[in-house]
């Protein structure tokens, strides 16, 4: 997620408040997509909460409907109800795109909105209670956010008026329950509208916060394992790679893929230090450090342990080849100088070769460091072997 986070930063977040949605398309993309799963588990939720209640409404309202659409007609309407309602369920499930995902959506809502209708024509004349349904669905619908905001407030005012419409025509009942009806689809549209406008932010706002922690978190572990000084890889990058240089030993096959592990040590680094003062001495680290990098493939790995001192790491690399790269860096370094403001600095180094073994802890940077005190007591700036 961090350098996914990273990526996100770098593109512009901010929330465009009266489209309720992120200014820039591509992260609206990617939000979308962050809540693609818990959005189809939401709507596969509400379609099952409908199943349920209009099994339910329908054992219990057969008095309240017309004789003339009982039993046929209205069982029909509720039976398809239901069963698309089933069906919507168990499809979510295998849509993948969040353009099918709210083109389903969509189209089921407008199913829900005539066949709910449906069902209010097939009510006595005189009966209105129904609108509550009405209402609860449009909120429902507002506070899901499974679509945008423009999209829900323009089905959702269309539903209102097919309500309000339906009950005009085909219901027995006075100007002060109409009245009430249109005050109830207005409150609930004007309160739905609000709590959705809050919600599509505030989720939004939310997934902004992540990726900026998301992103802070990537940053800290980076740092935790990064050299502040060289920007190189620090003892506890490591510790934390050796599992996987375990596993290449494991499967090295003899001794032209090995696990080369050399220990590297500036000779004379103190000196330095003490004759030039450490500023210099830190310029003379990090010129070092790109030496060790820029001297490398790019399969191969190098860490500072500290003070002066440098692990490097050659995966899948024969001993011969190893000699011959670290010899090569030797010669090198003997042949150029450090230039540090007006100062012209020889920078020599010892190195301490040896090999992975099987099941081995950290005995191989023993096995190195042993190599490496036998170079400087041989006379420094050379390899020393150590199998």
């Amino acid at each position: 997620m961090g350098a996914f986070a990273a990526k996100l930063l770098n593109e512009d977040m901010s929330i465009e408040r009266y489209a309720c949605q992120f200014k820039s398309l591509q992260v609206e993309q990617i939000f979308l997509q962050s809540k693609f799963a818990q959005d189809k588990k939401i709507a596969q939720f509400l379609c099952c909460i409908i199943a349920l209640v209009t099994t339910l409404v329908t054992f219990f309202d057969k008095m309240i409907i017309q004789a003339s659409y009982w039993p046929d007609i209205a069982l029909t309407g509720r039976t398809i109800m239901v069963s698309v309602c089933v069906l919507s369920a168990f499809g979510l499930s295998y849509i993948k795109t969040i353009q099918l995902f709210r083109l389903v959506i969509s189209v089921f809502m407008l199913f829900l909105f005539l066949n709910m209708q449906f069902m209010a024509i097939t009510y006595e004349r005189f009966y209105i209670l129904h609108m509550f349904f009405d209402v609860i669905i449009l909120i429902t619908f507002y506070f899901s956010t499974l679509v945008s905001i423009k999209l829900s407030v323009f089905l959702s005012i269309s539903y209102s008026a097919l309500a309000i419409s339906v009950i005009y025509f085909n219901k027995d009942i006075s100007s002060h329950s109409l009245y009430m009806v249109i005050l109830a689809h207005v409150a609930a549209n004007l309160a739905g509208m609000i709590m959705a406008a809050h919600e599509h932010i505030i989720r939004r706002e939310l997934f902004v916060r992540n990726t900026q922690l998301a992103q802070l978190a990537h940053e800290m572990k980076t740092q935790a394992l990064k050299d502040s000084l060289t920007q190189l890889p620090n003892r506890r990058a490591f510790d934390n790679a050796f599992p996987e240089y375990q596993r290449l030993t494991q499967q090295q096959q003899g001794e032209s893929k090995q696990v080369c592990v050399i220990l590297a040590d500036i000779d004379y680094f103190k000196r330095v230090n003490d004759t030039h003062g450490h500023e210099v001495g830190d310029v003379v680290l990090q010129r070092f450090s790109a030496f060790l990098t820029h001297s490398l493939r790019t399969s191969d790995d190098v860490y500072r342990f500290g003070g002066e001192e440098f692990v490097i790491v050659l995966p899948l690399c024969s001993v011969p080849d190893a000699t011959v790269i670290i010899n090569s860096m030797i010669s090198r370094l003997n042949s150029e100088m450090c230039e540090v403001g007006e100062l012209s600095l020889p920078i020599r180094a010892s190195f301490g070769l040896t090999v992975m073994r099987e099941e081995e802890q950290k005995s191989v940077i023993s096995r190195a460091d042993a190599a490496l005190y036998q170079a400087k007591d041989a006379g420094r700036n050379q390899l020393v072997i150590k199998l």
